[in-house]
């Protein structure tokens, strides 16, 4: 599974072009929505509901009915578009690495299937959430460059070509 610079990174390539504006708020609502997914790690159920289609369309949903009961109520539809990608981009990274721990994948397809999906290739390394270790530096270190280089340069140029809105 990716660190959280790495969804962060993801997260931001993913919907900084549906983001109603492109700005550092916009950047935090990002890499919120693509970081979520993993809070079900605080109730034991790691890469189950949160890391699917329907969990990131309702967190779009959501936002969507917040901005629209807000005085951002313009930007209801693309802030809604934009938290669902930054949610989608997490399982599709997650998808794309290593995993160790059954069931192996994500869940990726509920609420049509409880099923767990799981990618042919491996693209991002396996990080530790095993603390304060020679292994837990070295797997970590690991990730976060190999995620740096491949998801920073497509962050880059979503943020650069898209500008500021």
């Amino acid at each position: 599974m990716p660190s959280p610079i790495g969804h962060a990174l993801g997260g931001i390539a993913a919907a900084w072009a549906a983001a109603p504006r492109r700005n550092f708020n916009a950047a935090i609502l990002i890499t919120a929505a693509a970081l979520a997914p993993d809070l079900d790690l605080l109730v034991g159920d790691h890469r189950g509901i949160s890391h699917s289609i329907g969990a990131a369309v309702a967190a779009g949903l959501v936002t969507g009915a917040a901005f629209a009961a807000s005085r951002l109520r313009r930007d209801a539809l693309r802030a809604a578009l934009m938290v669902m990608l930054a949610w989608a981009s997490h399982i599709v990274l997650d998808w794309l690495s290593n995993d160790t721990r059954p069931p192996i994948g994500v869940m990726a397809l509920w609420p049509f299937t409880r099923d767990y999906y799981k990618a042919a290739i491996e693209i991002f390394p396996a990080v530790s959430r095993q603390c304060c270790g020679r292994r837990f530096w070295i797997y970590n270190i690991r990730a976060v460059v190999v995620e740096c280089l491949i998801l920073a340069p497509l962050t880059i140029l979503a943020v650069r070509s898209l500008g500021r809105k």
